[in-house]
């Protein structure tokens, strides 16, 4: 049961704003979420060319922004997310959207101070290269110049950012989380019932089937809110010293995030993650001791790009515990609990249930 302390710090969230930036970035990137990338084409092209430039563009270099939604008032839906940015100045949004609390300084105030009339010079490049890269981003000339290029023009970058998350909403998104409401209800409350017998780093490994955050120890606040589209990913910021943002996934596993796809996406990616034979090396050699991507490239003597691919699919099947250090390496062990749920979810497909 969760001690008195761990009580006083959970702070309960909903809203279908946090899955309106989530949703986009799915879509955007199926293959890392086991979306069928044909039909994440298809919505995406429900959208107008210009809109649909201007969301890639966003998707590419921005980070979703969790805290800014978590500043729009209740209902925290999709209309108060756009009314919420339709208050700012144009110029404005790219910064609320972008910046948070964890932005380095140094960061903030190149960002912030980039105009069309002065490029970055090297030093400014490598802030900006530097702190990319330390959130696992591949940095080339070409993104560096693009995200001038977005910062140096901030205000018409507003506009059509507004326009197209409108566009979205219009073609998408407005019925989507009338679907996806219900759903929210019934995960935050699974949630809320089982922070009333588990540990909070329990519930929390539970909900995002497998991850561990030592970032919870240093948290004297904690809001956690459920998120259809993120599942089974778990999505974490730091609002400030004190206040950390938890994004848990909420979807059932017999639930497909297509809808009316009959097949449960959490089965498929089971089967599929299990059907390989280098996944099945992997999971048999992260029984022993945990390991991160390097360690495992080094022992199998696999590419590392090879084996973070493995490791992805492993952890969208729910197949591994991801332990996240201070430091911020991935230490990964192998979840029996992801082998039971997928023995019994099989079972429960093939009967109807």
């Amino acid at each position: 049961m969760l001690p008195e302390s761990d009580y006083t710090r959970l702070r309960w969230e909903i809203g279908t704003g946090y899955d309106l930036f989530i949703s986009l970035l799915v879509l955007h990137r199926p293959e890392q979420h086991g979306l069928r990338a044909s039909w994440a084409a298809g919505v995406r092209s429900r959208l107008p060319a210009e809109e649909r430039e201007t969301l890639e563009t966003a998707i590419t270099l921005m980070y979703e922004p969790l805290p800014f939604v978590h500043t729009v008032p209740m209902p925290k839906d999709a209309q108060a997310v756009l009314d919420a940015l339709e208050r700012l100045p144009a110029e404005k949004r790219l910064e609320a959207l972008s910046l948070h609390y964890s932005t380095p300084t140094v960061v903030r105030d190149v960002l912030l101070n980039t105009t069309a009339q002065r490029k970055w010079n090297t030093t400014e490049k490598s802030i900006i290269s530097n702190n990319i890269q330390n959130r696992n981003r591949l940095v080339t000339p070409t993104y560096l110049n693009r995200l001038y290029e977005t910062w140096a023009n901030r205000e018409e970058f507003g506009e059509k950012y507004l326009k197209a998350l409108k566009a979205y909403v219009e073609a998408f998104f407005s019925e989507e989380e009338q679907r996806i409401l219900p759903v929210l209800r019934q995960g935050l409350s699974h949630a809320q019932m089982r922070a009333g017998s588990l540990q909070l780093p329990t519930m929390l490994e539970e909900l995002s089937a497998g991850v561990r955050l030592p970032e919870l120890d240093k948290a004297r606040r904690i809001y956690l809110a459920p998120s259809f589209w993120g599942s089974p990913f778990l999505f974490y910021n730091r609002l400030d010293v004190d206040t950390l943002l938890v994004i848990f996934g909420a979807r059932p596993d017999n639930m497909a995030l297509i809808p009316g796809e009959v097949i449960p996406d959490s089965l498929l990616l089971s089967l599929k993650a299990l059907a390989d034979p280098t996944r099945l090396r992997i999971l048999r050699t992260l029984v022993q001791s945990p390991q991160t991507a390097t360690q495992l490239s080094r022992l199998l003597r696999l590419r590392p790009p090879t084996v973070t691919h493995h490791l992805r699919e492993l952890r969208l099947a729910g197949m591994v515990h991801v332990t996240v250090s201070p430091e911020g390496d991935r230490y990964y062990t192998t979840r029996y609990e992801g082998l039971e749920a997928t023995q019994d979810l099989l079972k429960r497909f093939i009967q109807g249930d």
